[in-house]
C-alpha cells in the first residue's frame, strides 16, 4: 500500500473535520447548514467509500460495507436538524426518528 495516500486520505479527512466544526456547529445561519448538510454528508461518505475500495478488502467485505455506507448516509441526513432559533444541530440518537425539538433551546421544530 502506497503510504502517501494514506497520508493524502488523512489531509482529506482532516480538512473536512475541520470544515464541518467550521460551519455546521458554528454559527446560527440554520438554512446554509440545512442546504450544505447532506452535501458534506454525501462528500465525506464517498471519500470514505473511495479510501475502503483503494485499501482492495476482499470483496465479501467490501460490497457489504459499501452497501452499509447508503442507509448509514441517508440515516444520518434524515436524523440531524438544525435549529432556527439558537442556530444549533440537533440529532436524534435514534436514527429512525426526527428530533422534534432542539436539545439545546428547547424550542420545537414545528
Amino acid at each position: 500500500m502506497n503510504q502517501s495516500v494514506i497520508v493524502i486520505f488523512m489531509i482529506i479527512w482532516v480538512g473536512l473535520s475541520a470544515g464541518s466544526i467550521l460551519l455546521f456547529q458554528r454559527g446560527d445561519n440554520a438554512s446554509l447548514k440545512e442546504k450544505w448538510w447532506p452535501r458534506y454528508t454525501i462528500f465525506s461518505n464517498a471519500i470514505i467509500a473511495g479510501f475502503l475500495v483503494y485499501l482492495q478488502p476482499p470483496l465479501f467485505i467490501l460490497l457489504p460495507l459499501l452497501a452499509l455506507m447508503i442507509p448509514l448516509t441517508w440515516m444520518t441526513i434524515n436524523s440531524t436538524r438544525f435549529c432556527h432559533h439558537c442556530g444549533k444541530v440537533t440529532r436524534n440518537p435514534f436514527f429512525m426518528k426526527r428530533a422534534t425539538q432542539c436539545s439545546h433551546c428547547q424550542k420545537s421544530f414545528s
